[in-house]
């Protein structure tokens, strides 16, 4: 079962866009909500409190109103005190039913009960009309007494109430505190996880394209393109795999078209040939000086053509078997020996300084073909080496994969120029300078002949002044190519 796909890279794109964003912004609402909340909280708090403080304050001042009123009545039994204590009563009255309908402590509400029941028999033994001086009223007075002590332990409840709401407050904030931090802790490492597995998706099918194009252009055109990811990458894909099957086509036709011009030209070729060696041996009559010498560069010329031809012929092989391997184990180091035994002369004319370090290397190959792979790379640079230059060759093992590289001290190639110089019949700005003139065919068999072995060359710095080429290669094939 294939996971959701979509169909477009836009699509892709804000899909991540919105897995990423939205749970981030989900959170930033609920904390926003979390702390509107905690902070209406506590302004209820805040004012609920302050209302049962003021209250309190009020009933305090009442009750010690009533109790100066009620003590000057009993002093003096005049009537217009006891009128002033009515007033007083009520402020009481109004305080107490305040404070009932708030959100008070059991304590509390008990100790306001008790109190409005004291304040009602010392209200009613004053009000029932006795005499100023009468026991009833001295006893309610002195009631008073104890009566303002309760209310000012209300107005001491109050204030352990707004520590309570306080602390409850607080406890509160730092559990919001925690859950929000804990919220954080677990959505960032979310959404960066998200983030780069919506990079990974968006980034896969673009190295896919770009490796495929590479290959393209290295002239690779054995593996299709095959894009994994949304729909119209995986379209643009088909087309990039269908412009490799047309490259490919063309590069048979190319291969056709060589090998038959190849061949037809080594017949007419060969009767210029023949001529040029009767005439220089005077097969025919004697030559005069300047007739030799056109003879001469008429046979030199023919002999280039010919090597050409032949060259043409040996890439046109290498193209259409390099995929035909004669498997063995091959002792690559040997193999370089052998070549270079074979170059020695080459070597000594031009005077070059070897520096030779070849590990044991031993692979699974064709060994003619590595050894065509190892002279190629041989001649190209005591081609390209000067005369008292210096050539570099070293064979080591890394890990599973043997690494040759061969460097001279020639004038080296540019950076522009890297990626095409394994193209067939491509030679350089060295060589249209005048440097030296080759065919272009060899690194491109080179090349060849390296990737039919599941490996690559490629042109890297050297520590010399002139080129570097490295091959690299598997020791061990886990696939037999058939022969």
């Amino acid at each position: 079962m294939r996971l959701y796909r979509p169909k477009s890279i836009r699509r892709l794109l804000l899909v991540g866009f919105a897995l990423v964003v939205i749970p981030l912004l989900a959170a930033l609402l609920h904390a926003t909500w979390s702390v509107d909340q905690l902070v209406a909280q506590g302004q209820r708090a805040l004012f609920a409190t302050v209302r049962a403080t003021q209250s309190s304050q009020l009933l305090v001042e009442a009750i010690t109103a009533m109790e100066r009123n009620a003590r000057q009545y009993q002093v003096t039994g005049e009537s217009k005190l006891l009128e002033v204590y009515r007033e007083y009563h009520q402020q009481f009255l109004d305080a107490a039913r305040r404070l009932a309908v708030l959100n008070l402590s059991e304590l509390q509400r008990q100790r306001l009960e008790m109190i409005e029941t004291v304040e009602a028999s010392m209200n009613e033994a004053l009000m029932a009309g006795f005499p100023h001086d009468a026991p009833e009223v001295r006893s309610a007075v002195d009631g008073f007494r104890e009566l303002t002590r309760d209310a000012r332990k209300m107005l001491v409840d109050n204030r352990q109430l707004v520590e309570r709401e306080v602390d409850r407050l607080d406890a509160k904030g730092e559990g919001l505190q925690r859950g929000l931090i804990v919220q954080a802790m677990a959505l960032v490492p979310a959404a960066l996880i998200l983030t780069v597995f919506f990079t990974v998706l968006i980034t896969r099918p673009i190295r896919q394209m770009d490796r495929a194009i590479r290959r393209l252009g290295d002239g690779d055109f054995s593996r299709s393109a095959h894009i994994v990811g949304p729909r119209d990458l995986e379209q643009l894909g088909e087309r990039l795999d269908w412009m490799r099957m047309r490259l490919l086509e063309v590069e048979q036709e190319k291969n056709r078209f060589l090998r038959h011009i190849s061949h037809e030209l080594k017949t007419p070729l060969t009767a210029l040939r023949e001529g040029a060696e009767l005439l220089t041996e005077q097969s025919v009559g004697s030559l005069n000086a300047q007739q030799s010498e056109i003879v001469a560069i008429l046979r030199d010329n023919s002999l280039q053509l010919q090597k050409l031809i032949e060259n043409l012929l040996d890439f046109n092989v290498a193209s259409s078997s390099a995929a035909q391997l004669k498997l063995s184990v091959v002792p690559l180091h040997r193999v370089i020996e052998s070549v270079l035994e074979d170059h020695k002369v080459a070597v000594l004319a031009r005077q070059l300084l070897l520096d030779v370090s070849l590990q044991p290397v031993e692979l699974d190959g064709d060994r003619k073909k590595l050894q065509t792979l190892v002279d190629n790379l041989l001649s190209n640079a005591i081609k390209f080496s000067p005369v008292e230059g210096r050539l570099r060759v070293k064979l080591e093992c890394h890990g599973e994969q043997a690494v040759l590289e061969v460097a001279d001290s020639g004038p080296g190639i540019p950076e522009e120029e890297r990626r095409r110089i394994f193209d067939v019949f491509y030679q350089g700005s060295s060589s249209s300078n005048g440097h030296v003139r080759g065919t272009g065919i060899g690194l491109s068999i080179a090349r060849e002949y390296a990737q039919a072995h599941g490996g690559y060359i490629e042109v890297i710095e050297s520590e010399d002044t002139g080129a570097c080429l490295r091959v690299v290669l598997p020791i061990h094939r886990t696939e037999v190519v058939g022969e």
